[in-house]
């Protein structure tokens, strides 16, 4: 990259980061921890401060019969395939995304993996705020931010640790809704890795 279009994209990261500053989160977000957002995905339902209704319910795909839990009656576009899963409401800007790659992993540990995401970025001239890589016993994932527009998308990205290694999931919400849908979409993450943990006859402290 030419020493002025880095100069640029430095500036147009300050200035986001300006506006990430004084950007308000909606009243009506006013965010979940994680054991209410698992409790909520156990009870298959959360009821928000407007009396309107999330229900959640669990998805079977890929050969493996990998269980997802999702967002119920909640996505206006969906798309099922063989080696895909995708699922999209547009109105909240809340996406789902499951795939079965036919490449290699590369990034053989979560470092490299986040280094290689903010690297690709970087080389597309984009830029990824990484914000947390979490090592859980079966599942590994690294949340992140990127710029869109005038606004920042919050992500999820999920891969099994030591099985399914062409297996990747990207979950994602606008930065202005990570107290809600990020934290419910998080905590689906960490119940796949609980399921994984199940089947292999481990109990969910790891013993």
């Amino acid at each position: 990259m030419y020493l002025d279009e880095r100069i640029a994209l430095l500036d147009r990261m300050r200035r986001m980061n300006e506006q990430e500053e004084v950007e308000a989160v909606p009243q009506e977000n006013k965010g979940l921890s994680m054991e209410q957002a698992l409790e909520s995905l156990s009870n298959g339902k959360l009821k928000l401060e407007d009396g309107s209704m999330l229900e959640f319910e669990v998805q079977t795909h890929f050969p493996q019969k990998i269980p997802f839990v999702c967002f119920k009656d909640f996505y206006q576009a969906s798309r099922k395939e063989k080696e895909a899963l995708i699922l999209v409401n547009h109105d909240k800007a809340v996406s789902q995304i499951m795939t079965l790659s036919t490449q290699e992993r590369v990034a053989k540990t979560l470092d490299q993996w986040a280094n290689l995401l903010v690297n690709g970025m970087a080389a597309n001239r984009m830029y990824a705020k990484v914000l947390k890589k979490v090592s859980l016993e079966k599942v590994e994932y690294i949340c992140f931010e990127v710029p869109a527009a005038e606004k920042w998308v919050w992500n999820i990205i999920f891969r099994f640790k030591d099985k399914w290694l062409n297996f990747n999931g990207n979950y994602n919400c606008l930065k202005q809704d990570t107290p809600l849908y990020g934290m419910l979409l998080e905590a689906m993450v960490v119940q796949l890795n609980q399921w994984v943990m199940e089947q292999e006859g481990m109990d969910v402290d790891g013993k």
